[in-house]
């Protein structure tokens, strides 16, 4: 048997990077039509320069190696896409030029590329604006005010939900608001029923696995509601911690990334649990308002580790003999009944 060694991601069957990236294209479309509908041709224009940018320092990058450009290669445009839908509309445009190339040029190519990277380079790239440009970046335009396309944002720009969470108040959001994302916050990570909707897609078409997004909000559910940072209801702190931030987008798209979670199917629920523990932390002591990005990077970290763990632990189960027994699929081939020789 002549055994071919690979590196990741390991896709198997019709799943190939083309197919999962345009579906995670197909899932980030409808938050890019929201955006417009909330900010206008900003958005838009967001997210076209955003994708241009990671792709031209993906194929310089590329070059610089002399290596061949893969067409069929969407991984920079999945990139591009993400960056501003975390981004208030009214961030400026060199920002997103400056997240886009430090995503590709630091935190993805360094590593070999596509399918190679150790972090999220969306995440990371977040994490350098939050650092960098905190007053663009943790302030938003309310939603229905049209923006300017080009040039300086007039528009008022308020504190979103999260920052109202981390001084210990409770934002003032009615039903249906919750339901369509009409309120201050990153451009594609308010509307809750669409990313409810992504994530759906994204599990039917087997493109993410169920078991890291699902454990991770619902050990984020459970700790908002027996350690409520805020005042109120149980179910109340649930529905807001939900809401605030990017803790949904990044449940949804980036949690999920194939290349930076672990591969085996115990250490998925260790992932989305450590997770949700990680980012609750971060959010009760951090020293930044939205944290679920800080803590998919330090996860992604942790992830090879995670899944030599729960190998350890799986390895240690079957010597107890708690492995379930798999059933003798062998079959008992009965030889034919000669008839008696007649003399």
């Amino acid at each position: 048997m002549l055994l071919k060694d690979h590196n990741a991601p390991h896709i198997k069957a019709r799943e190939t990077n083309r197919t999962v990236m345009g579906d995670a294209i197909i899932a980030l479309l409808p938050l890019y039509l929201m955006a417009f509908y909330f900010y206008g041709e900003r958005a838009a224009m967001l997210g076209l320069v955003s994708v241009g940018t990671c792709v031209a320092a993906d194929i310089l990058c590329i070059l610089l190696r002399g290596q061949k450009i893969n067409l069929r290669d969407f991984s920079p445009v999945v990139t591009g896409m993400m960056l501003p839908l975390l981004l208030p509309a009214s961030i400026p445009y060199h920002i997103v030029i400056i997240g886009g190339l430090f995503a590709i040029i630091f935190v993805k190519q360094p590593f070999g590329g596509v399918g190679q990277n150790l972090f999220n380079p969306a995440a990371g790239a977040f994490a350098l604006m939050a650092i960098s440009w905190p007053d663009k970046v943790f302030l938003y335009p309310e939603p229905l005010m049209k923006l300017e396309a080009f040039g300086e944002i007039t528009s008022k720009l308020v504190e979103g939900s999260a920052h109202t969470l981390k001084l210990g108040g409770v934002p003032v959001i009615n039903t249906l608001d919750m339901i369509t994302g009409n309120f201050a916050g990153p451009m594609g990570a308010t509307n809750i029923l669409v990313l409810t909707t992504c994530l759906i897609y994204l599990i039917f078409r087997k493109t993410v696995s169920w078991q890291v997004p699902i454990s991770f909000l619902a050990t984020t559910a459970l700790m908002a509601y027996c350690f409520p940072r805020i005042p109120t209801s149980g179910f109340s702190s649930v529905v807001l911690e939900m809401l605030s931030g990017s803790l949904m987008f990044g449940a949804v798209f980036m949690l999920t990334d194939p290349v930076t979670a672990p591969k085996r199917g115990l250490s998925k629920y260790f992932y989305g649990i450590i997770s949700a523990v990680v980012t609750m932390l971060f959010r009760r002591y951090g020293g930044y308002e939205q944290t679920v990005m800080f803590a998919i990077l330090l996860m992604n970290a942790f992830a090879p580790v995670i899944d030599r763990v729960s190998e350890f632990i799986l390895r240690i189960l079957r010597r107890m003999n708690f492995e379930p027994k798999k059933r003798n699929k062998t079959r008992t081939i009965q030889k034919p009944h000669k008839a008696p020789a007649q003399v």
